[in-house]
């Protein structure tokens, strides 16, 4: 099956549509300079902790998982480790010799990981010694979840498989047929209440229930258009938000869409979206677009309250909502805070040399940023 860089894809589709005057595209769409402003608030270094590094990970979603008072964290040479969230201190550390493409996902007992060969590896949670091991069908990029002792994890090909966190074993599993050609990348899924929601590579969405594996719904939420395989990508493969009994959901496409969790029933839709998914607050959504602006929604219609367009292609990362502001990261390792009530953007910090392996995590006021270059930093920021 054919897979794409989300960056490869919308480079050829400039390509494709535009041929002639090369110098003044590329400079359509190169990242904007970062124009100087002044600063409001203050950030926080907590502490920093340094993992290999690697340029070359694609797709890879290799997030920090914050457990309570620990973190874990995962490299892409296979190094997991278990930190301290207050203070970064060592509580262990272990290298698993081999290449990991997303995780860790955290359970009571045990967290796991899955590399690019389609390894989903379970390890104890108190010395990182190995549970268990087991092969499925094709490379994970999402985080395992781990839910009331199943492991759910979502595979490349489109199959959504339930493991038992005891020992691998296959509980259920769920497959649904992907177009010929995607965006490299998954979105990671949705656990609450007993129901598993996952967005595919196709447009459509399932619920699934937890236990059993049975298909609540399952929903063609954005419709395919076009006459190439190209046009006709719909991908979602940002991570979902959900409020209540509102699922919401952000496109590839170009579309944001509002989806009843008890029917599958599109409420409302707005035409605008990514690949890097949703973020929710209490009232507003926070969506940043292929082009890397940053656009605020009302959560309840779909409407637009404001928009920021001053970080052009600067491949921002998924929105993080912090006391009532929004944090980013984008490609050169900024961290930028902006006003969650009009766009404006209060403050920034460097925070790494590439750009960000995810959004970065957050737990109360601290906030963990992990950038590809292999350093985490953990920080507050106070206006």
């Amino acid at each position: 099956m054919q897979k794409l860089l989300l960056l490869l894809s919308f480079t050829l589709i400039f390509s494709v549509s535009c041929s002639k005057n090369k110098k003044s595209k590329k400079k359509k769409f190169e990242p904007v300079e970062i124009t100087k402003i002044t600063q409001q608030g203050q950030f926080k270094k907590l502490w920093t902790y340094k993992l290999d590094g690697n340029k070359k990970s694609y797709g890879y979603k290799l997030i920090p998982y914050i457990d309570s008072q620990d973190v874990y964290i995962a490299s892409q040479s296979g190094q997991v480790v278990m930190l301290n969230l207050e203070t970064g201190s060592e509580n262990w550390s272990i290298d698993l010799d081999k290449e990991l493409s997303s995780g860790p996902g955290v359970g009571e007992d045990i967290l796991i990981v899955g590399t690019p060969e389609g390894s989903v590896i379970a390890l104890n949670k108190t010395d990182g010694s190995l549970a268990w091991s087991v092969k499925l069908s094709s490379e994970i990029l999402s985080p395992p979840v781990v839910d009331n002792q199943l492991a759910i994890i979502r595979s490349q090909d489109g199959r959504v498989y339930a493991l038992d966190t005891k020992d691998g074993k296959r509980k259920w599993l769920f497959d649904t047929n992907i177009p010929n050609l995607t965006l490299r990348g998954n979105s990671t899924p949705l656990v609450k209440a007993g129901r598993v929601f996952i967005g595919f590579d196709n447009g459509k969405v399932a619920a699934i229930k937890l236990e059993t594996g049975d298909v609540i719904w399952l929903q063609n939420v954005v419709k395919t258009k076009g006459k190439t395989e190209l046009a006709r990508i719909v991908d979602i493969d940002g991570d979902m938000a959900l409020i209540s009994t509102d699922l919401y959901v952000s496109s590839a496409v170009g579309k944001t869409i509002a989806v009843a969790t008890e029917s599958g029933r599109v409420m409302w839709s707005k035409d605008i979206g990514s690949a890097a998914g949703v973020t929710a607050s209490r009232s507003n959504l926070f969506i940043i677009d292929n082009k890397s602006n940053l656009h605020a929604l009302d959560r309840s219609n779909g409407s637009e309250e404001w928009t920021t367009s001053e970080y052009n292609f600067r491949l921002l990362t998924t929105p993080v909502f912090y006391l009532g502001d929004i944090i980013v990261g984008d490609l050169e390792g900024y961290i930028h805070v902006i006003d969650g009530s009009n766009g404006k953007t209060l403050a920034r910090t460097r925070m790494g040399k590439q750009d960000f392996y995810s959004a970065p995590v957050k737990s109360a006021s601290t906030v963990i940023a992990y950038n590809k270059d292999g350093s985490i930093t953990a920080f507050e920021y106070n206006r």
